[in-house]
């Protein structure tokens, strides 16, 4: 840990991807894990990315052969410094249980039975630098959309949560896992829109409810931790698909309104749910890339003149957004069309993409978190000092939208 944190720094950039490290491995991307740790989180100030590296008891050295991702972080709930993380599992026990089969000419042919592993769950306490395994719930769980959320009051306590719908149905189930009782439960809740396919953009907490975000549909809210919850739903506009899209989705509407709506990034910024991309709630200013490229800031810079890639919002300040530039993550003050900060990023970014909000992840630090930023690293790129302003928004309520 450093020096105390400058006063005006309190969020970073949290990269999904998860580094193992232990057993004198070199791993953990540099990052050293303290004796007796499950983890530990490099913190750097913004456009910087901050990481966090788990030990083998999470990350096994050997994976099993059939594990279809590596570890990433799912979702966060920064009012208590949660993570709630997704890793590979380990290589079963053994070859499997050895069967056989008589074919037509009589030759008997063997082979082995394994049951494929599960993908396991943690919930990792930053400030503690534990990690909790959670027990495998009945049936599958959807990544996407699964949500942690600390309870009222503190002390420790979390809900790890799933939305599960079936499509045609006005009633659906919160599947939850509660750290009290460290079990499983399931909750009725209703569907808002029962013939609508949701797919998750974003998952989080916010002002003591989980919300889903559907870039397609709109915004879902419910307080988990109620007897009976309900489900409120604040719809996004309805995009205007243009005539080609027969062409390019073979004449489905569904996959066309998809394709279009990746453009689209809905996120919590200064207390309100922001939303940039083709449609807002509120238009207050709209910006031309070619405005920005035309700033002494962008020229400057000495970056490119390419279409850039959306990675995120600022949580303090909504009128700076972050791209991907090349290969460089670029904080842009939109409503003054003014480059803020730029840093060299490898993460690799999909070609053609408009929008890529799955690699990272803004994160407001607790007080038990900012204290871990060194005053070099809060002097090189954090703005929470930008003024604050109120483009595209929602009432903090989301009731009242």
């Amino acid at each position: 840990m450093g020096p105390p944190l400058l006063p005006s720094t309190s969020w970073v950039i949290l990269s999904r991807e998860v580094y193992a490290c232990g057993d004198g491995d070199g791993g953990g991307g540099g990052i050293p894990l303290p004796e007796g740790a499950d983890l530990a989180l490099e913190l750097a100030a913004p456009p910087r990315v901050s990481k966090l590296a788990v030990s083998r008891r999470i990350t096994p050295a050997k994976v099993s052969p059939f594990a279809k991702w590596k570890s990433f972080v799912i979702a966060i709930d920064p009012s208590a410094g949660l993570v709630l993380l997704l890793a590979p599992p380990p290589p079963g026990p053994g070859p499997g249980e050895l069967r056989s089969f008589t074919d037509a000419d009589g030759k008997v042919h063997k082979y082995h039975v394994t049951t494929t592993p599960t993908q396991r769950y943690f919930v990792c306490d930053i400030a503690a630098r534990t990690a909790y395994y959670l027990p495998d719930p009945e049936g599958c769980v959807f990544n996407n959309d699964l949500s942690i959320i600390a309870a009222p009051g503190g002390g420790g306590k979390y809900l790890v949560v799933e939305f599960k719908f079936i499509v045609g149905g006005d009633k659906a189930t919160l599947l939850c896992f509660s750290s009290e009782t460290g079990l499983w439960e399931k909750k009725p809740v209703n569907n808002p829109l029962p013939r609508w396919i949701w797919r998750c953009f974003d998952v989080g907490s916010y002002a003591g409810k989980l919300y889903w975000v559907d870039t397609a549909a709109g915004l879902l809210f419910c307080d988990p931790f109620v007897d009976e919850p309900h489900m409120e739903y604040v719809p996004l506009p309805r995009v205007e698909l243009p005539p080609e899209h027969d062409e390019d989705c073979h004449g489905c509407d569904y996959c066309a309104e998809r394709a279009f709506v990746s453009r689209r990034c809905v996120r919590l910024s200064d207390g309100k749910f922001r939303e940039a991309g083709t449609k807002v709630w509120t238009l207050e200013y709209a910006v031309s890339f070619a405005d920005i490229w035309a700033s002494e800031s962008y020229k400057a810079a000495g970056l490119p003149e390419k279409a850039p890639v959306l990675a995120l919002v600022h949580p303090k300040n909504p009128d700076v957004v972050y791209f991907f530039v090349e290969d460089q993550l670029v904080g842009v003050d939109l409503r003054a069309k003014e480059v803020l900060e730029y840093e060299t990023h490898k993460m690799t970014v999909p070609e053609n993409a408009r929008v890529f909000p799955y690699g990272l992840l803004p994160m407001v630090l607790p007080p038990a978190l900012s204290a871990g930023l060194s005053q070099e690293g809060a002097a090189n790129g954090a703005n929470d000092g930008v003024p604050s302003a109120s483009p595209t928004s929602l009432p903090s309520d989301p009731k009242g939208a």
